[in-house]
């Protein structure tokens, strides 16, 4: 009898069955689980899913989602990447946890956790320092090639205290090519955890708590207005330079929803004294339940940074399908347009498993691929066919240990990055 084909589905989680099981270490390298507390490699069936073939992001799922028999093409759409600016040396981590550290530490201690968990993926172009000109310079012609216009890259400031800024300061905006790709900033206003391992992100420790007060809100502007909103590639929306805020709710729990509004306004005021023009406030994740305050609170647009952070909501040590969660980011897509009084803007996640951070206590997404990922940017481009800006967010450029990354990977290779072209540069009409 003849061997039925093996469907491409099948292979690829034959190919983490076999390969990448077969690169659990052990030795003097490998993190035991009562050496750190993280429970790794313990219950490989735990975690599996069967499911993610049934839940595949088909051709046929996207349009039922959307609730459309042809997908519109519209050919002015700007597509913009989160950035995750962790691969280099930040002095703050390097007193912290060692000398020219970086997260790439813990990408390099990850580990498949399940039959055909597809992990783990390292860069193909090999680890690297993003605060290098030369290196940055290479990844702005690896987004320009590939369709994205511009980055939104994590900002960290803490009352004063600042890391992962070298990224931008040193590299990115010395790179001899900058001129190609715009950037914004998201100050990413969350404390911040040593997740370096955790066994999950509530029990991991507190390295900097995020606080606010209008003094700090004004230091910020003024560092910014110094140091960014002057650059000529700084990211626009309307003529008014775009300022993201990762946790809105975080900023109102400190200064109250009128206070909150005032520095805001205040932060508007100085940047046009500056002669810089008009300030785009957008909220990128943290506006649950002020949804329909948005604009009285000063905000201009909002997004979601990532439709599949589960770890965050769900029950760790289990899974979900990448194509369920490309079928409930349309949902969202639709939910936060439908509650949202300012313009929205809608994300589609690469993938989600952030195991190497957080080992069984993780929820990933199980069953990506580069073809599921085009047909959620496709969609997203469709959606947006009829709005004034037309910009798609993508989630993201370079999250190595939380599995969403365009950069190419020693798995897909530079498969996500030809994906994103095609869906945002094909069939323009």
């Amino acid at each position: 009898m003849a061997t039925p084909p093996l469907s491409r589905r099948t292979f690829i989680g034959a190919v983490g069955a076999a390969g990448l099981l077969g690169s659990l270490r052990s030795g003097p390298g490998a993190r035991a689980a009562d050496a750190t507390g993280v429970p790794f490699a313990r219950d490989f069936g735990a975690m599996a899913n069967a499911s993610a073939d049934a839940q595949f992001f088909s051709e046929e799922a996207m349009l039922r989602e959307l609730g459309v028999a042809v997908l519109r093409a519209p050919g002015d759409v700007e597509a913009v990447a989160y950035n995750f600016p962790s691969w280099h040396p930040s002095p703050y981590m390097e007193a912290r946890f060692g000398k020219r550290w970086t997260e790439f530490e813990t990408l390099k201690e990850s580990r498949p956790l399940f039959q055909g968990h597809l992990w783990p993926k390292f860069p193909l172009w090999g680890y690297f320092d993003e605060s290098d000109p030369a290196w940055a310079a290479r990844e702005i012609d690896a987004a320009t090639d590939h369709g994205l216009g511009a980055w939104m890259i994590d900002w960290y400031w803490h009352d004063g205290v600042q890391f992962y800024h070298e990224q931008l300061e040193r590299g990115f905006l010395r790179a001899p090519n900058r001129a190609k790709l715009k950037f914004a900033l998201m100050w990413a206003n969350h404390d911040w955890k040593n997740v370096y391992p955790a066994r999950n992100p509530n029990d991991a420790a507190v390295l900097l708590p995020q606080t606010h007060s209008p003094e700090d809100f004004r230091r910020v502007t003024r560092y910014c207005i110094e140091r960014y909103f002057g650059e000529p590639n700084y990211w626009r929306l309307n003529g008014a330079l775009v300022f993201g805020i990762f946790d809105l709710n975080r900023v109102i729990s400190c200064l109250g929803e009128d206070g909150t509004r005032r520095a805001l306004d205040e932060m508007r005021s100085a940047v046009m004294k500056a002669g810089l023009g008009e300030l785009h406030i957008q909220s990128n994740n943290g506006h649950g339940g002020i949804e329909g305050r948005l604009r009285q609170l000063g905000v201009d647009s909002a997004t979601t940074y990532h439709t599949m952070a589960w770890t965050y909501t769900k029950a760790g040590g289990t899974t979900d399908a990448y194509g369920k969660g490309a079928a409930d980011s349309i949902r969202a897509w639709k939910g936060q347009r439908g509650s949202c009084n300012v313009p929205t803007f809608p994300d589609c996640p690469v993938g989600f498993d952030d195991s190497p951070r957080f080992g069984l206590g993780s929820h990933p997404a199980v069953g990506r691929s580069p073809d599921q990922f085009e047909r959620l940017v496709r969609a997203a481009r469709h959606f947006v066919a009829d709005d004034r800006n037309r910009v798609i967010y993508v989630s993201a450029w370079n999250e190595w240990t939380e599995d969403h990354c365009l950069l190419p990977d020693s798995i897909w290779g530079y498969s996500y990055l030809e994906a994103l072209k095609r869906a945002v540069r094909s069939g323009a009409g």
